[in-house]
């Protein structure tokens, strides 16, 4: 069976199932054409957003399939630390940000990282790391979870990444003090009257946040990469961003990383207005809005790392069936396998049904 991917989707292994033409009428690419750099260039070229891809050459193997003992298991400890070392960051982190911000004080940018390390370090693993920040995400919210949030998932962002490690602690205290700048909105520790992130990420009444933390980190002893993402942590590859409307070659690496950190954990809060959304909704989301707006191979790289963490969790379908997810198909991400008692649904070719809400 074929599907429609987007050009900047496409990834070496797939194979073309429709021929594809010029706008003059040529065929261009024909029909059962592997993907290569050449063929990518020519799509790009002709100005050729979608093509047709067989869905059946980008499916894994069942044999892919991980047993149950193979993926990592939380120990409850382990998850009592875990939750402990994140609070103890979201006491030290309120009182550095306020203290910069109605005392103009200096900012200890070690400690804090050391503090993030905790965190990440009682996890034991990848697995159990994403697992843990997604459970959090129930009983926790606010300005200092969140900004604690955006670091963890851009740090794990820029491993992913291959980032040198000097560049992951410059994307871990960018994540901290991103939204800095709320803070100066009131100059208190209290964020205005009605506040909501939802808000703030489509800019609108708090859209100068950016610039106004910036402006408080401008003369601080922080290196330059970190005060340019915090003040472009809102711009987007298409200028579509704010407040600056700037456009890729002004976007550094550190807030191209931030950027889709931000706006993943924002989506995930459960604010006044704001239905709960499961994971592979907002991925789903990302992929089919965000591909010009964010650096596109990091993006790619957060949802293909994220959705392949996911396997063996218990989900629930729209139908509110419930099963277990145990393949992730590598070129639809977010329409994993699910096995349900005995029989299995592939998500990639039932298109009437969604994941609903990803269950513990």
């Amino acid at each position: 069976m074929a599907f429609r991917v987007h050009t900047d989707r496409l990834r070496k292994g797939m194979v073309i199932k429709n021929d594809v033409y010029s706008r003059t009428g040529a065929v261009l690419i024909p029909v059962n054409t592997p993907v290569t750099k050449e063929v990518l260039a020519l799509l790009t070229r002709h100005f050729i957003d979608y093509v047709m891809v067989d869905y059946q050459s980008t499916a894994s193997s069942p044999a892919d399939i991980p047993s149950p003992e193979s993926v990592p298991k939380i120990r409850q400890k382990q998850e009592e630390e875990f939750k402990e070392s994140f609070h103890i960051a979201e006491t030290v982190l309120s009182e550095n940000l306020i203290d910069i911000v109605t005392k103009d004080k200096d900012l200890d940018v070690p400690v804090l990282l050391n503090m993030l390390n905790n965190i990440v370090d009682k996890s034991g693993n990848e697995v159990n790391f994403c697992n843990m920040l997604i459970k959090m995400k129930k009983s926790a919210e606010g300005l200092y979870t969140h900004s604690i949030n955006v670091a963890l998932w851009g740090q794990v962002l820029a491993k992913w990444m291959n980032f040198e490690d000097k560049d992951v602690e410059l994307v871990g205290a960018a994540g901290l003090l991103h939204d800095i700048g709320l803070l100066k909105l009131t100059n208190s520790a209290v964020l205005p009257a009605g506040f909501t992130f939802h808000t703030e990420l489509e800019g609108g009444p708090y859209g100068k946040h950016s610039i106004m933390g910036y402006n408080l980190l401008k003369d601080k002893n922080i290196d330059l990469k970190v005060k340019q993402a915090i003040l472009t942590h809102h711009e987007r590859q298409d200028g579509s961003g704010f407040p600056l409307k700037v456009k890729t070659g002004n976007i550094n690496h550190i807030s191209r990383i931030i950027a889709i950190a931000d706006t993943y954990d924002t989506l995930t809060m459960t604010e006044p207005g704001i239905k709960p959304k499961s994971p592979f909704w907002i991925l789903k989301h990302l992929e089919d809005t965000g591909y010009h707006k964010y650096d596109s191979n990091m993006l790619m790289t957060f949802i293909s790392h994220l959705t392949n963490n996911f396997i063996r969790h218990n989900v629930r379908l729209s139908n509110d069936v419930i099963g277990q997810i145990v393949l992730i198909n590598k070129f639809n991400l977010t329409r994993p396998l699910v096995q349900i008692g005995n029989s299995f649904i592939d998500l990639a070719v039932r298109n009437d049904l969604v994941i609903k809400e990803l269950l513990d």
